[in-house]
């Protein structure tokens, strides 16, 4: 894992990136806030450590935010030999992981550091795999972003209820479900009397998403439910084929990489 360092204290500068370096981190250090700024804007670290005692509060509160700004994927520690519960917060606010107070155990600093970046990539990777914009299942596709659907790059109208319906059987491709499973992800009910409204939408989705193609996507499953026989599972994407429709507050300074 690589961390970028702003230490200005040589005895805590080194008494870190020897904590670090055993545990098997990456350690690369500059001398300037406005540096640090400027090299987690091209490189991915993964942790930036500030010590706050290197520039006033106010300035690390802004170099906090800034840093937040460009990276929200990394772990953000400051060190501090003493800071209040209100700085404290403000720190927290603005973005920091985690306020290491002085004297630390080094081996305590790399397990906390560790724990953090791992917590920050969980994330980052769950955000990411919720952001899908696009389904596709065969020649069909779903805007999720623009409600939208398409087949062969033509457009399909649907009404609201009707691309939930589609999106339900899209991702369920090749599945068969069954009508009190539509209505319980699509209608939120499990109400049984319903069941002929599932059929009524379903008629309207085929004579819009199959009749003017060869090939009939959505399937009747005598006794059990419906199917959308794609030939393929649901494939899901974040872009698009649908048819067209104040790092100069901070100090200058030279890099040192160790």
């Amino acid at each position: 894992m690589k961390v970028l360092t702003f230490l200005p204290r040589c005895d805590l500068q080194r008494r870190v990136a020897k904590a670090l370096s055993s545990a098997q981190f990456v350690v690369e250090t500059v001398v300037s806030a406005r540096e640090c700024l400027q090299l987690t804007r091209f490189a991915p670290y993964e942790g930036v450590l500030v010590d706050s005692d290197s520039l006033i509060f106010g300035d690390i509160v802004l170099l906090v935010k800034l840093l937040r700004q460009e990276n929200s994927n990394a772990a953000l520690f400051v060190f501090a030999r003493y800071l209040d519960l209100e700085q404290r917060l403000q720190l927290f606010e603005a973005g920091v992981d985690d306020c290491v107070r002085e004297p630390f155990f080094a081996s305590e600093l790399a397990v906390r550091l560790g724990l953090s970046i791992r917590l920050r990539q969980a994330a980052a990777d769950l955000a990411a795999a919720n952001k899908v914009n696009v389904l596709r299942s065969g020649d069909l596709e779903l805007d999720l972003i623009r409600r939208r659907a398409a087949r062969l790059g033509r457009t399909i109208d649907l009404r609201p209820k009707e691309f939930l319906l589609l999106e339900y059987l899209v991702r369920n491709a090749n599945r068969p479900v069954t009508r009190t499973m539509i209505l319980e992800h699509v209608w939120n009910s499990s109400f049984e009397g319903l069941t002929n409204v599932v059929d009524v939408y379903i008629s309207a989705l085929r004579s819009k998403v199959d009749r003017d193609f060869p090939q009939k996507l959505i399937q009747t499953n005598r006794g059990i439910g419906y199917t959308l026989a794609s030939g393929g599972a649901p494939a899901e994407s974040n872009g698009h084929r649908m048819p067209p429709d104040s790092a100069s507050q901070l100090s200058n300074g030279q890099v040192r990489r160790a």
